[in-house]
């Protein structure tokens, strides 16, 4: 151990003074009590799974584990994943029960308090230390008695601890919010793609906007196309570092839009002007007909990009939006066109020939697809808001703990 003291980089009004550096073993107890699993219902059952699987409190474990015995835990008390703890989950018990042996149970000791203890053991610092002595390589494990050896510095102000914990607390509680909601949104469009589109063998959607009657008409998707944007099979010579984004398989994922920040693959003016045979525009519909992702469509965004090899571009004559939507809502039908052995694919003439259904009234097509594309609008509001909550925690535990 050091003997120099530090403080954190962020810290609340009215405190101050260096934090001491403690070995972990001394201000927790590592919980070694057990219990019998036949005490115990799913209902109080802890897995490593529930922990890897961005656990919110909702227990997804489907049975109970082989053992006769499993480790007690108690409200408050700190549960960590011994198992790909690179995936760093830490998690502070809100009900009393058992936890699977691949689980640390912790429990702060003395003055420190519980839920400022969980926090200092999210940050990346401690993660790191844990990841220096895994063993394994499917499941890597972290060296128990190692942990308990890991030396951080540490608040002993009580009430500097509970205003750090109440503060993560605070925002892990916003963040719960946000992806209920997020997760809300998400269930509402699955829902309204499926009950405001006609379902097989019918000819009107369960749903419908006040004002508009009769039957959908059927046609076959090659009807309702204006335009072909295919250039598959033509390779760029060269890629450049940056310029005009190259639309690829992995960013196509039934969104509305496809996020260009996330292009790896770009091509200059040049090779714009003199190599690319087609060119999407605005609201053209994009599909993956070739390789991972196969089925999965998005809208062309206004900002100047490409697309080449697997994918084809559909130029719709009726209401662009409104198509994309409906070949949304049929997704499952499109991707069951998959015809590939070694390589997932769809043959273009197969998905030309697919029968759709759409309604005599443009007005009601382009109601339909703004009412979507709003939802879209709300469902991204939500995740950009939800990422920016993440960022702020993950700062705040770089920042407020040494």
């Amino acid at each position: 151990m050091t003997t120099k003291s530090k403080v954190p980089q962020i810290r609340f009004k009215g405190f101050s003074g260096e934090w001491e550096e403690k070995v972990l073993i001394d201000i927790a107890n590592f919980i070694n009590e057990k219990i019998l699993l036949n005490e115990l219902t799913l209902s109080n059952y802890i897995s490593t799974e529930n922990l890897l699987q961005n656990f919110r409190g909702v227990l997804i474990s489907s049975k109970l584990p082989n053992s006769k015995t499993v480790t007690q835990f108690k409200i408050n008390d700190i549960l960590i994943s011994n198992i790909r703890p690179y995936l760093k989950k830490v998690w502070s018990a809100t009900f009393n029960g058992g936890a699977s042996n691949d689980v640390l149970v912790v429990r702060a000791k003395g003055d420190i308090k519980n839920h400022f203890l969980t926090y200092f053991l999210k940050n990346e610092k401690f993660i790191n230390y844990i990841m220096e002595g895994t063993k394994g390589v499917k499941m890597p494990r972290g060296d128990i008695s190692l942990i308990k050896k890991y030396s951080l510095f540490i608040s002993l102000d009580s009430n500097e601890q509970t205003k750090i914990g109440n503060y993560f607390q605070n925002l892990d509680k916003l963040i719960e919010q946000k992806e209920k909601k997020h997760k809300k949104l998400e269930q509402l469009k699955k829902a309204m793609l499926e009950k405001m589109f006609p379902k097989d063998g019918e000819d009107t959607p369960e749903i419908r906007f006040k004002g508009f009657s009769g039957e959908w008409e059927e046609k076959k998707l090659n009807k309702l196309i204006n335009y072909i944007i295919d250039n598959r099979g033509k390779n760029p010579t060269y890629y450049s570092k940056d310029g005009i984004p190259i639309i690829d398989n992995f960013m196509i994922k039934n969104s509305s839009y496809p996020n260009l920040k996330e292009a790896t693959r770009f091509i200059d003016d040049n090779l714009f002007s003199n190599f690319i045979r087609q060119y999407i525009e605005f609201n053209d519909t994009l599909i993956t007909l070739v390789g991972n992702g196969i089925g999965n469509i998005t809208l062309c965004p206004k900002k100047r990009s490409i697309i080449i090899q697997n994918t084809l571009g559909l130029r719709f004559s009726t209401d662009k939006v409104f198509m994309f939507y409906y070949l949304l809502s049929i997704n499952s039908k499109i991707k069951f066109l998959n015809r590939g052995m070694a390589q997932p694919s769809i043959r273009q003439d197969e998905l030309l020939d697919l029968d759709i259904k759409l309604p005599l009234e443009q007005k009601e097509q382009i109601k339909i697809g703004n009412y979507f594309q709003k939802l879209d609008k709300l469902i991204d509001l939500q995740l950009q808001e939800l990422e920016k909550l993440k960022n702020i925690k993950k700062a705040s535990l770089d920042k407020m703990f040494v």
